[in-house]
């Protein structure tokens, strides 16, 4: 149809992320689930291989796994699953099919609720469904002889394929849902949830419509992106296009498009008009699973603290704004040493531990780029010792900014550093005195200035002050003790 251009258009997406999981086995084998490093094809057996009269046998670990996400995203437990396969030619399947999940998938009907970046208001996306199946082989493509190569030792790695309904209207929606995703995943520590190397992958699924209509139309799959603002990006593309193309006339068709991240633009790649037929049929070799109560609620009481409530924790308790919050449970090693650092001393206050790790901390994390904080070695501790020398005025503030830059790689005692180097603040009222007494006989025209009634020319010596003492000096106390040695002249 052609949309009048006064029409009200508004896109509808859903996402199809599957999260590649860190167990120590294949899905349906003992071979090693640590591939990334390894030598091609070297991570194989008679079931990666698809090997006539090879059985699979189910990864335990996985189905487990499969439960902790089930659970954290709010979803219905299924007590009985199964295998099947899902029947499909392609280079990197080496059985010829999949073994996947149909019917009776492990998880269904969940939620997440993702707060946009520009407003504090919650949308609520519906979570289809959580499946488990095996991943496929990789594919290296040889541009320059125009080769394929093939590496198996994915084949068969452990998938959760994420399904949520088509409750996106922006591509905002779409990558805070993916970040929120992502994060979970990496508390519950079933998997890196990293895009670049292929651990968590996402397929976007985007069409329009009038807005106030509930029909769904023709819908188009994005597939290859491999960052999450690639996600956002070919979203937004793909929008336009279909804005574009209806305007004019023309009719979207359901297809498969490909992203290109360095020319931004989707490139065509396989028509779906007529929906491919996987013929599905429940897995011979792997009898059904019958999940327990007890079993549900033993994995239930070991999850972890989840990001949404660590981050209501902190809102309650520290009296955090949502977006500090939200940043600190962004990294599930950042909330860590927040906690860390909270819990090493009853003298700190959340919201300013909270802005020392956000902005000072971060920036050094970003000067090293090591946004996960890899890198660091200042312990919680030590960390929490160096904010109290500020809170007791021990040291001012710069210093301690000098002083993190240099034990972030090091973890020296930041107050036994700062007394050896002479950066505590000056105390001592004679030295202060002293200090005072140099500063005002190295700058006489300043002093005239003062008895020619220019009290400005305080500032200057405070200035002076805090020079000869390497900021040590406390301005209040210098500029006290100055206006009595001027007096006394």
């Amino acid at each position: 149809m052609k949309y009048n251009v006064l029409m009200s258009i508004e896109p509808v997406i859903g996402l199809e992320v599957h999260v590649q999981l860190n167990t120590d086995s294949k899905m349906f084998c003992s071979c090693s689930g640590s591939y990334q490093e390894m030598e091609p094809n070297s991570l194989v057996c008679e079931v990666c291989l698809g090997l006539p009269g090879s059985l699979p046998s189910v990864n335990i670990e996985a189905v487990k796994s499969a439960i902790k996400l089930g659970l954290s995203l709010g979803c219905d437990i299924s007590d009985v699953t199964k295998f099947d396969r899902k029947n499909y030619v392609y280079p990197d399947l080496m059985k010829g099919y999949q073994i996947s999940q149909f019917d009776m998938p492990i998880a269904t009907n969940g939620k997440i609720n993702v707060e946009n970046k520009s407003s504090e208001i919650k949308s609520s996306i519906r979570i289809n469904r959580v499946h488990m199946e095996e991943d496929v082989a990789k594919l290296i493509h040889n541009e320059l002889n125009d080769s394929v190569f093939m590496d198996l030792n994915r084949s068969g790695m452990p998938l959760l394929e994420v399904v949520t309904e088509p409750d996106f209207r922006s591509s905002e929606e779409a990558e805070n849902y993916l970040i929120k995703l992502q994060s979970i995943v990496r508390y519950l520590g079933i998997g890196t949830a990293n895009m670049e190397e292929g651990s968590f992958r996402c397929d976007a699924n985007v069409s329009i419509r009038e807005k106030g209509t509930e029909k769904l139309n023709e819908k188009v799959e994005i597939k290859n992106m491999n960052r999450i603002k690639a996600v956002a990006r070919a979203i937004e593309y793909e929008i336009s296009r279909q804005k574009k193309a209806v305007a004019s006339g023309e009719r979207i068709i359901q297809e498969t498009r490909g992203w290109d991240d360095i020319e931004s633009k989707s490139i065509p790649q396989r028509s779906k008009e007529d929906a491919h037929d996987y013929r599905y049929f429940p897995e011979p070799d792997i009898p059904a699973i019958k999940i327990t109560e007890k079993f549900i609620n033993e994995i239930k009481e070991a999850l972890p603290e989840l990001p949404e409530d660590k981050q209501a924790r902190y809102i309650n308790n520290f009296n955090l704004s949502s977006y500090d919050a939200g940043i600190l449970v962004s990294n599930q090693k950042k909330a860590k040493f927040f906690d860390q650092v909270l819990n090493s001393s009853a003298n700190l206050n959340g919201k300013y531990v909270a802005n020392w790790i956000n902005v000072d901390l971060n920036a050094i994390s970003n000067v090293q780029k090591d946004d996960e904080l890899e890198k660091m070695k200042i312990s919680p501790e030590n960390f929490g010792k160096l904010i109290m020398l500020v809170k007791e005025n021990k040291i001012n503030k710069n210093t301690a900014k000098d002083l993190l830059s240099e034990i972030y790689l090091t973890n020296e005692d930041a107050e036994n550093l700062s007394k050896n180097r002479g950066l505590q603040k000056i105390e001592d009222s004679n030295e202060l005195s002293n200090i005072v007494k140099n500063a005002i006989k190295s700058n006489q025209a300043a002093v005239n200035d003062y008895k020619n009634g220019k009290e400005t020319a305080v500032r200057f010596l405070i200035g002076q002050v805090m020079k000869q003492s390497k900021g040590t000096a406390n301005p209040n106390s210098a500029e006290t003790e100055i206006i009595k040695q001027l007096k006394n002249e």
